[in-house]
């Protein structure tokens, strides 16, 4: 029975378009994931920092070396070093690419470039890129430093 001034209640079948969620929002969900990621790398970093700076501090460097380049520890993929002189105090960060190589596979140039964050400076401009190509006469000999070029390496 029902009450006067009350309509009965009708059965409502689940039409299919309430069913599937709207297109938006699995794309809203997909970005807040994505925003959630990098909230979290952000805050592993920063996290981070602290042990960063003390292994910077204990080693004096944080070096991250190359395995495919001849003489690795001279061109590292990544140093950051600590610069505590009279007149420039701040940090060296250095890193190194291969920027050619020959095809026969006897002829290489790494080029590294050299900049300073300083905080305390002596003034001038003073960061550098330089190339140092090596060659070899067979590919199991040894690299040889063949020359050392004060500016970017040529392409070609």
């Amino acid at each position: 029975m029902s009450e006067p001034g009350v309509a009965p209640a009708q059965e409502e079948s689940p039409s299919p378009e309430l069913n599937q969620p709207p297109a938006r929002a699995s794309h809203r969900s997909s970005l807040r994931r994505l925003g959630c990621g990098l909230a979290l790398l952000c805050w592993f970093t920063l996290l981070l920092t602290p042990c960063a700076l003390f292994l910077l501090a204990a080693n004096g460097e944080i070096r991250l070396n190359h395995a495919d380049i001849p003489d690795p520890h001279a061109h590292p993929l990544l140093l950051i070093s600590l610069i505590s002189e009279a007149a420039d105090r701040g940090l060296r960060i250095e890193s190194s690419w291969i920027a050619t190589t020959a095809s026969d596979d006897r002829t290489i140039c790494v080029e590294s470039a050299v900049r300073f964050l300083l905080w305390e400076y002596s003034g001038g401009n003073q960061n550098v890129n330089y190339c140092d190509c090596y060659q070899r006469d067979a590919p199991a000999v040894n690299w040889e430093l063949s020359k050392t070029v004060g500016a970017a390496c040529a392409t070609g």
